[in-house]
């Protein structure tokens, strides 16, 4: 549980650091990645996308540190998000037939390591306990054994007085 934590932990210091720089600098921002933000409308969307984006998933991330029933969810979340932007960057490379800048080499391997610190993290947990099925109410001893007797002794059932049973 330490190992998915400090994952975790390290994840939200790193998100939360590029998104806080997003949010307060996008056009600095902007410019190391190569894009020219051109109108105000453009600074705006990169700070939502950018920065409020990855400061909520840092908030989520740290969140889920609190309770050790939450770790596990904020680990896949993280496996699949990190996963998902890999193969983004590789099929955006490949569509565009561009070749990687040192940022770009950076972003990917960063992107590739936190996917795999994060399965390992997930390796690790302990499995959740199974939860065994709640067991039936037991009925108070002698509940039954009205029924049985009064059909055992033939006697007119309590709902139908004028009927009495024959075999």
């Amino acid at each position: 549980m330490l190992f998915a934590r400090i994952v975790l932990l390290l994840q939200v210091v790193v998100m939360g650091g590029v998104g806080l720089a997003y949010w307060l600098r996008p056009y600095e921002m902007a410019n190391l990645n190569g894009m020219l933000l051109m109108e105000a409308v453009s600074a705006s969307n990169t700070r939502v996308y950018y920065g409020g984006l990855q400061l909520g998933l840092a908030l989520f991330l740290l969140w889920s540190t609190r309770r050790p029933e939450r770790v596990r969810s904020a680990l896949v979340l993280l496996i699949m998000m990190q996963a998902a932007l890999v193969l983004a960057r590789i099929g955006a490379l490949w569509l565009d037939g561009g070749t990687l800048r040192n940022l770009d080499i950076g972003a990917l391997s960063y992107k590739l390591l936190s996917a795999l610190l994060a399965l390992l993290a997930l390796y690790r947990l302990k499995p959740e306990p199974a939860v065994a099925p709640p067991l039936p109410a037991t009925p108070a001893p002698g509940a039954f054994d009205d029924d049985f007797e009064r059909l055992h002794r033939q006697e007119p059932s309590p709902d139908r007085p004028d009927e009495t049973r024959h075999d």
